[in-house]
């Protein structure tokens, strides 16, 4: 990465990979307690490992189907140039994506999100600002890239993540559309400077 570029993975790349590893967390000790078991404990332990294995399967398949779902459109790693976005200007980027002759995304969303604390230890994320930009699809080989640029307002927020602050302002970039009867979504984090 250098101090032109910056490469920005997606968030959903690793959704998939940590919801198979719970599972598999919660499995290990469900079967570590089912093989340890005689046939002199109560039948509530054997109800007890069933359902952890229950829930263990069902994670691993949700795990599966957003693995899927992910490879459906690949990586896409979002390039910005400059590497900070800057209030008020101009900022370019690029979306490669490794399928050819990639049509189905014609707008990019760029949102502001506002991170607040709620009673108790909850948050609570809530829609500052939105703008979408058009895109430009270039097709080069076997991949698609979506070329977009867009001006961050004067008056909005830089990205503000300080550990004590009450507000944290976060930037985001995304798609979304629909294939095969399922929604695809992308969503990058940008850094947003004053």
């Amino acid at each position: 990465m250098d101090a032109i570029n910056r490469v920005i993975r997606s968030q959903e790349s690793t959704d998939g990979i940590f919801i198979q590893i719970f599972g598999i967390v919660l499995l290990l000790p469900a079967i570590t307690l089912l093989c340890i078991s005689t046939d002199t404990n109560p039948p509530a332990t054997y109800l007890f490992s069933g359902f952890f294995i229950s829930f263990s399967i069902l994670l691993l398949t949700i795990g599966t189907y957003q693995k899927r779902k992910f490879y459906k459109l690949g990586k896409t790693p979002l390039t910005l140039t400059p590497s900070f976005c800057a209030i008020g200007e101009e900022f370019k980027g690029s979306i490669e994506i490794g399928k050819p002759n990639f049509n189905s995304v014609k707008e990019i969303t760029i949102t502001l999100w506002r991170r607040r604390k709620t009673v108790g230890d909850g948050s609570r994320k809530d829609k500052v600002w939105e703008s979408n930009t058009i895109t430009k699809i270039n097709h080069v080989d076997d991949t698609t890239i979506l070329e977009f640029s867009f001006t961050i307002p004067h008056d909005k927020k830089p990205t503000n993540k300080g550990f004590f602050s009450e507000n944290k302002y976060f930037w985001e970039a995304s798609f979304e559309f629909v294939e095969s009867m399922q929604n695809i979504k992308r969503t990058w984090e940008i850094p947003v400077k004053i």
